[in-house]
């Protein structure tokens, strides 16, 4: 590949060695790939300030989610309320009725003790009542929040009203 061995010519070689460009080139990239992780790492991302006109992130707990929570006695609640099935499966429908299509999404959070079979059952049955996404949440290792009677009372309780503005 370097050079030319044997030969009648006393002259010059009238070839390029590209032999040492190689070496460098290789050394070159054996350095990027070392360099690359480690500079994608400490490169900092910098977002652009949000603005004042921006409409706020969607809170989490927005009575306008769905939720379905089944329990580890496979006892059922919407949106922590707790239902029996037939009135889970109304409210379910009522709920989605009215709703636009991209707004039909039902989430299931179900105890890891649940039975497979009601957690199945309930993402039919989300579809049935005109759910157009159904998703699996998990919120915490041990399963839905259960809410004492007082606190579902609480939830049942009408909002208070608004202050006058002056």
């Amino acid at each position: 590949m370097g050079a030319k061995v044997g030969g009648g010519n006393a002259g010059g070689m009238d070839e390029i060695n590209v032999t040492p460009l190689i070496d460098i080139v290789l050394v070159l990239l054996i350095i990027f790939m070392v360099l690359t992780p480690i500079t994608l790492t400490k490169m900092a991302s910098e977002l652009p300030p949000q603005e004042q006109n921006d409409p706020p992130p969607p809170d989490p707990n927005d009575p306008k989610q769905l939720l379905v929570a089944v329990y580890a006695d496979n006892s059922l609640a919407l949106n922590l309320k707790p239902m029996d099935e037939a009135a889970l499966t109304e409210a379910l429908r009522t709920q989605l009725l009215g709703r636009v299509s991209d707004k039909k999404n039902v989430f299931i959070d179900a105890h890891p003790d649940a039975s497979y079979e009601v957690v199945v059952h309930w993402i039919d049955v989300a579809r049935e009542q005109g759910a157009q996404r159904v998703g699996l949440t998990e919120f915490k290792e041990e399963g839905p929040v259960q809410l004492s009677p007082e606190q579902v009372q609480l939830l049942e309780a009408p909002a208070a009203p608004a202050a006058p503005t002056p």
